[in-house]
């Protein structure tokens, strides 16, 4: 003859179940987060080609004949990059005034580990919205690439950090609407002398 368990002596062995595994859970749950407290992410050496551009610069640009600037132009002006949050990206702001007025530009650099690529997203004061674009190293220039969509058609976009010196270096600017590729602006950057070297 079988005998049957009454349930509430069943419902108190499951709860005594619930409660010795409640127990265990904050002892599991204190040494994952001491594993991962001890494994803090550091910058990646590829941030070192980013650090580069960190300082304030004198900028020249020319601006080629486009669309957007028919008899194409020059702009002069500050940029200043700065190391982010942990060491993780460049902020850059730049200023300057010329041909079509005055502009302002903000863009953040990064190495994304997963993507094993560069990142570079940039907001300006003429052009609604952002551009995200990748990169990757070519010899030693860094090549950021996108196909945003403008003046209602999707272009191809490649920026060029090339001829960097510890003083120096170019940032080019080249478009492809489907023509042809054409360089729209070079911009020519020089280190400005800090405050601390000239005293």
């Amino acid at each position: 003859m079988t005998r049957t368990v009454p349930f509430s002596i069943l419902l108190l062995a499951g709860l005594a179940g619930l409660v010795l595994c409640a127990q265990d859970k904050p002892a599991v749950k204190k040494k994952t987060e001491n594993a991962a407290a001890g494994a803090t992410p550091r910058p990646a050496p590829e941030m070192k080609e980013l650090r580069e551009l960190i300082g304030t610069w004198s900028i020249d640009e020319l601006d080629e004949p486009s669309p957007m600037m028919p008899n194409g132009g020059t702009h002069t002006g500050t940029g200043t990059a700065r190391l982010g949050p942990g060491g993780f990206t460049v902020l850059m702001d730049l200023q300057e005034k010329g041909t079509m007025g005055a502009y302002r530009g903000h863009g953040m650099f990064t190495w994304d580990p997963t993507e094993k690529a560069y990142g570079f997203v940039y907001v300006d004061s003429v052009t609604p919205g952002f551009q995200t674009l990748t990169g990757h190293k070519e010899g030693d220039s860094l090549v950021f690439t996108a196909e945003p969509m403008l003046m209602g058609k999707k272009v191809k976009v490649k920026d060029v950090i090339a001829d960097r010196t510890p003083t120096s270096y170019t940032f080019t600017i080249s478009m492809n609407d489907g023509s042809g590729e054409k360089k729209a602006a070079t911009m020519k950057f020089t280190k400005k002398e800090s405050q601390a070297a000239k005293k």
